[in-house]
């Protein structure tokens, strides 16, 4: 057996290679995950195989399994889940970084392409973030993809979802497609963001309207063929049309469709019951709260309503909606169990009744945004028989003031038992050659 220790002063980049270690023991951890209750659980070690599987959960007394090929010492180190991200444009974001800021390369071709993906990656490897729902995928971003995973370059799991019916079918074919790349890429369906939204007031019923009548069309479209439907829904109005159009659907298209309404700002109580009687998903970013804070309104009691939301029975997911920056998902964590802005103001929160609690809010950005995208039982959790997919913080994000989960700072990102971020890496002796292929 080998007993691997972490390096004592890494600050700063990429390191090791794709592949996991077989039969590895991550031990000497503060790890934190969630059952399948949503309760907090703790655990001091990890066994992962050579897929990048947890095998074994290990509590503080219990006994280390000794027939192991690598143990490697986490140093006390806070351990948990990977961030899910359940909206962003991501080879926007690649593109950015490619530009210095723009988010377009005019054309990019495909060896831009390729090298805005790995850019992308990098920075979300560097803040936490494990897996991602692509919303807007093209047949070029799709064949990007696939060529990285081909390439053994895939490292971000990606959830993706069309930005039209064209292009829906020309990805998916028949239907969703399976995980591909031991689970690192999957085609789940289509993103729509419709036109405006046919306002409340008007005399027309809003079912009557083009718009609506488009809405209901594309949904029946995709759910013709099994592909999940996410709609981007920022208003009542917009809300209004989405559960319409569900209401309409369901009956002909039963089973689980997993409904999704994107970047919710304002959703009534009675909107919130009906989403929760249709068991759909809900998208908040978290981190605008502050904006929409200042632009609320006569709605401002229905502003992002976290925890009226959860309690009609719809689950909250994180979707940071990053185009031409990447998220930054630990202050959007501090926003949504404190419903404070930066500056910690209001004082106590802003209607502090629809806080998440810690639990809550970790599962809003892990499991949850699993839940969404088809990938429950695969990642989300560390639990046996999910993908080790975790990251270390340099403090602890169930205790942590609102204040430290802003200044959290990711020390590595493990993806499928691989470490694929290391901070300082680039600064270490040793581990340049062990950085990842492309970054």
């Amino acid at each position: 057996m080998r007993r691997l220790a972490f390096p004592a002063l890494l600050l700063g980049a990429l390191a090791l290679p794709a592949a996991a270690l077989a039969d590895t023991l991550l031990d000497n951890v503060n790890g934190v995950t969630l059952d399948e209750t949503g309760k907090q659980v703790t655990f001091t070690g990890l066994v992962f195989d050579a897929d990048g599987t947890i095998t074994q959960v290990l509590r503080s007394g219990d006994k280390r399994p000794k027939k192991i090929d690598a143990r490697l010492d986490g140093a006390g180190r806070f351990v948990m889940p990977g961030i899910i991200d359940s909206h962003v444009s991501l080879m926007r974001i690649g593109y950015a970084a490619m530009t210095g800021g723009r988010d377009g390369l005019p054309p990019p071709r495909p060896e831009d392409r390729d090298v805005a993906l790995q850019k992308a990656q990098r920075l979300l490897a560097a803040q936490g973030i494990t897996a991602v729902a692509d919303m807007g995928t093209s047949i070029a971003d799709w064949q990007t993809y696939r060529r990285a995973g081909d390439a053994n370059t895939l490292y971000i799991r990606i959830m993706a979802y069309a930005g039209s019916v064209d292009d829906m079918v020309l990805i998916g074919g028949p239907g969703p497609s399976p995980w591909l790349y031991k689970d690192r890429l999957r085609f789940n369906g289509l993103y729509l963001k419709p036109g405006k939204p046919v306002p409340r007031d008007q005399a027309a019923p809003a079912a009557n309207s083009p718009e609506a009548t488009q809405l209901r069309n594309l949904m029946s479209r995709a759910a013709i063929d099994s592909f999940q439907v996410a709609v981007s829904a920022t208003d009542h109005a917009a809300v209004d049309d989405v559960l319409d159009a569900i209401t309409e659907l369901k009956p002909t298209y039963q089973g689980e469709r997993r409904w999704r309404l994107e970047g919710v700002k304002v959703i009534d109580s009675a909107q919130t019951g009906r989403a929760g009687g249709d068991k759909a998903f809900a998208s908040f970013r978290f981190g605008a709260l502050e904006q929409d804070m200042a632009n609320a309104g006569p709605a401002a009691a229905q502003t992002q309503p976290w925890q009226s939301v959860l309690q009609a029975g719809v689950k909250p997911v994180y979707g940071s909606a990053a185009q031409a920056t990447a998220p930054t998902p630990f202050a959007d964590l501090a926003v949504a169990v404190t419903r404070a802005g930066a500056t910690g103001q209001p004082f106590g929160g802003w209607y502090p009744q629809e806080k998440l609690t810690r639990e809550a809010a970790l599962a809003a950005f892990t499991v949850n945004a699993a839940y969404a995208g088809f990938a429950e039982g695969r990642f989300g959790r560390l639990v046996k028989g999910e993908k080790a997919d975790f990251i270390m913080v340099d403090r602890d994000p169930m205790l942590a003031s609102a204040e430290e989960l802003r200044a959290m700072r990711v020390i590595e990102t493990w993806i499928g038992g691989a470490r694929i971020y290391v901070a300082g890496a680039e600064a270490a002796q040793g581990f340049a050659q062990e950085k990842m292929p492309g970054w």
